[in-house]
């Protein structure tokens, strides 16, 4: 069976985007060289567990064998079983060998089936590659990962993405969708058959309930999607061609609904003023980058990233090109912020604002003007307006060297000039 056939087409074009787009294979590189400087963890597992061979688990054996010939994988595959209450198993690739790790409670409370759907997916991991990005994550916890904002935002999207490709592997392994539903129930909720009578439709109300609420945009970090999303993907994938003849859902369709389903998580603003403070810093952001004849990256670049750190996975699509429809955006966001929105809300909207007028390391007169003039639209008054401009000046100073920037353009422009 070759994997790739199955893969689901978000998870494929995000890793092509993190490769090619945001050159991640360098970091990649850097981080496996760093790690194989320290004891590896198979030696930990040898140490703290137990392999799981066919002398000793001939069960297990047998559904490796199965899992392997029908994925055509030709290394070797070590099982290991470790100690622990919880429902889980995760694999890694070393140079020529593959491991696989289950919890000893999945192993003594699954069936071989549910084993089947559980292995299936942990290999899909290792076929699609998808350990190697893992190593973006930053073992320091400082920061999620070693990327930047806009790289880090579609490595966790990716993440998501990646687990319906590996949904779809152990499907193909166990070939019965109720299997998977009760071995993907079991590790995410702790419930078995016993305790509930499965009913997907009933379980997506339960999704739809919280769908609308602000917490789901702090899921836009997890690694995995809702179950509800999961399992809905896993049906839609099993009533498609790629994985039955007769499947009647076509794979246009079945990406557009997959996609649908996981953008439930996305970070995006779910409360109304919090949206209309997003529209006005995004529209009032280009108000004041536009006023500058000679425009500045830094400024952009601080609006771009003031919408990803605080509202949005997409901040290019909050970016206005059109001078009326930023003018419509402006005075609509900033009706609404004077009327309806907190006063906190109000406040960082200008101290926004202002952040980006200080970007490119100058504040002229006429950004000072444009910030007072924006800041009256949301109900500030000229004094107020100043008083919380100082105070983000004071907060964060000027950040940009105007005389270290002109040094390092004319050292550009000299060591171009000999290149040519």
């Amino acid at each position: 069976m070759d994997l790739n056939k199955i893969r689901y087409k978000g998870d494929l074009d995000d890793t092509r985007d993190l490769f090619e787009t945001y050159k991640v294979e360098q970091i990649i590189d850097s981080h496996e060289d760093i790690m194989k400087q320290h004891t590896t963890f198979r030696e930990q597992l040898l140490a703290n567990s137990v392999r799981l061979t066919s002398v000793i688990s001939p069960r297990l054996s047998k559904i490796i064998t199965k899992v392997k010939k029908l994925f055509d994988i030709k290394e070797n595959i070590e099982f290991f079983s470790l100690n622990d209450l919880r429902y889980n198993a995760f694999a890694f690739r070393l140079k020529s060998s593959i491991s696989v790790v289950f919890t000893s409670a999945l192993l003594e409370n699954f069936s071989d089936d549910e084993i089947l759907f559980v292995l299936g997916h942990e290999l899909g991991h290792i076929v699609y590659n998808h350990n190697r990005l893992l190593l973006l994550y930053n073992p320091s916890e400082k920061a999620i990962t070693f990327l930047p904002i806009l790289a880090e935002k579609k490595f966790l999207r990716w993440q998501k993405k990646a687990e319906i490709s590996c949904d779809r592997a152990g499907l193909i392994a166990c070939k019965n969708y109720e299997t998977a539903v009760n071995a993907l129930v079991k590790v995410t909720y702790g419930l078995t058959e016993k305790n509930l009578d499965f009913d997907l439709e009933e379980l997506m109300k339960q999704l739809k309930d919280v769908s609308g609420s602000e917490y789901m945009a702090r899921l836009s970090t997890a690694s995995h999607p809702l179950l509800p999303v999961r399992l809905k993907a896993l049906e839609l994938f099993s009533e498609s061609p790629l994985f039955k003849d007769t499947g009647k859902i076509d794979e246009d369709r079945l990406n557009n609904e997959i996609d649908g389903l996981l953008q439930l998580t996305n970070f995006y603003p779910r409360i109304k003023s919090a949206e209309m403070m997003m529209k006005f810093v995004a529209a009032g952001g280009v108000t004041i980058i536009a006023i500058d004849r000679d425009i500045k990256l830094e400024e952009i670049k601080s609006l771009v990233k003031i919408l990803a750190d605080v509202f949005t996975d997409d901040p290019e699509k909050e970016i206005i090109y059109n001078k009326s429809q930023v003018t419509k955006q402006l005075n609509q966001s900033a009706a609404y912020l004077k009327d309806k929105a907190s006063d906190n809300d109000r406040y960082y909207a200008l101290h926004f604002l202002t952040v980006i007028a200080l970007a490119d390391g100058q504040f002229i007169k006429e950004e000072k003007d444009v910030l007072i003039q924006l800041a009256g639209m949301i109900g500030f008054s000229e004094k107020d307006a100043t008083d919380i401009v100082w105070q983000t000046l004071k907060q964060i100073g000027i950040n940009i060297d105007i005389k270290l920037n002109e040094i390092a353009e004319n050292v550009k422009k000299h060591y171009a000039k000999l290149s040519q």
